[in-house]
């Protein structure tokens, strides 16, 4: 029995669109602060994401300069730079490809959710410079399989022991949301109903799987339904036993 629970907390258009043009109009503002209103009251010690959301609202695609680092020889163990830190911030990234250089996520970059220590979920593959230039920001780092499939579980358990964290709020993006559901790690949903309709056909939806063959089909039960202002929804669902 898992000592933690996940939480996907997301905002969809009519058509279960996470990502797309409708996002960027005047009428979405009031949605996404609602977004972030509703995060804050579930008080989440850590909160997920994949690399691609990372790198589009915190790295911006800097690559790091690692030459410093070109004869590090690290070994595959955990790094845990900062157990005690009073929140985290949780990036999926297999391979190692964000820019990180900082150990956490400051007021200026998200005023909502200030000093949250960074811990990165990777594969054994990533490079042995790369780990030594996490090391020496103090980003801590943890270890899910020898392959970019990670295993997920893997990972919530371990940081789960060592930062003791019993409660995870996963957001997005819409491909993380997919491993994490077809893992059997999503235990509850929270989702914003936003009244606009994207209808963009390569627009990334709630769940995707891509090319994960592992396709469940997963039934939830609703819980609670509130209105918000604007038209919009917020549902609450748990994974149905």
């Amino acid at each position: 029995m898992r000592q933690y629970k996940v939480i996907c907390h997301m905002a969809t258009s009519l058509d279960g669109k996470v990502e797309g043009n409708y996002l960027e109009t005047p009428s979405a503002e009031y949605f996404g602060q609602e977004y972030e209103n509703i995060h804050q009251k579930y008080k989440p010690k850590a909160w997920i994401c994949g690399r691609v959301t990372f790198e589009k609202h915190f790295t911006n695609g800097e690559q790091v300069d690692l030459s410093n680092y070109s004869n590090a020889d690290v070994s595959r163990e955990d790094f845990i730079a900062d157990k005690n830190a009073a929140a985290f911030a949780i990036a999926i990234d297999p391979s190692g490809k964000l820019g990180w250089n900082r150990s956490s996520i400051s007021e200026e970059e998200y005023e909502e959710r200030p000093d949250q220590h960074i811990i990165t979920v990777l594969s054994e593959n990533v490079s042995n410079p790369y780990l030594e230039h996490l090391r020496a920001i103090g980003v801590s780092y943890i270890f899910a399989g020898k392959t970019d499939r990670l295993d997920l579980k893997l990972a919530l358990d371990k940081i789960s022991r060592y930062f003791n964290i019993t409660e995870f709020m996963l957001e997005g993006g819409g491909y993380i949301n997919g491993s994490f559901l077809s893992a059997g790690l999503v235990d509850e949903l929270s989702l914003i109903l936003v009244p606009m309709v994207e209808g963009t056909n390569n627009a990334v939806s709630l769940f995707e799987y891509g090319d994960n063959p592992f396709r469940p089909e997963v039934e939830f039960t609703l819980e609670k339904v509130e209105q918000l202002e604007n038209s919009g929804l917020w549902l609450r669902y748990r994974l149905k036993n």
